[in-house]
């Protein structure tokens, strides 16, 4: 299993839900770009969609919760941010930190980390489409 993220079209990615929704085992989180404009927002969509059971505000607890996700009780996890190209378009620092941050630090751990770092630790796929 190799976790990636996925630059695809609107059309492309309707194909892949559908895919994706015939097992269930896969939770699929789908946020909107154009809502999301800042750090704050960031963190109050992903808390919607991954139901955090602690509301996170900032990046400590949000890594903490993100290489969590038991209460979903999933084989695999999928976030999709539709409209990308303007997702955090009033900073674009940060969106390229929170792309480098799911590259660097969220896919790696639910590859292969999750087994070395945590008790009865299982790999899941996550994976992160990009879509416009």
């Amino acid at each position: 299993m190799k976790n990636k993220i996925h630059y695809v079209s609107k059309i492309e990615m309707a194909s892949i839900i559908k895919t994706l929704q015939k097992g269930n085992s896969i939770y699929i989180a789908e946020m909107n770009g154009r809502t999301v404009q800042c750090e704050l927002s960031f963190f109050s969509s992903m808390n919607e969609l991954f139901r955090f059971p602690i509301p996170v505000h900032g990046f400590d607890g949000y890594f903490d919760m993100i290489r969590d996700l038991d209460w979903l009780t999933k084989d695999g996890y999928v976030l999709v941010i539709n409209n990308f190209s303007e997702f955090m378009n009033s900073n674009l620092t940060l969106k390229r930190q929170i792309i480098k941050d799911f590259e660097d630090i969220v896919l790696p751990w639910w590859e292969e980390e999750v087994i070395k770092c945590v008790v009865e630790g299982v790999a899941k796929s996550f994976n992160l489409y990009l879509v416009d």
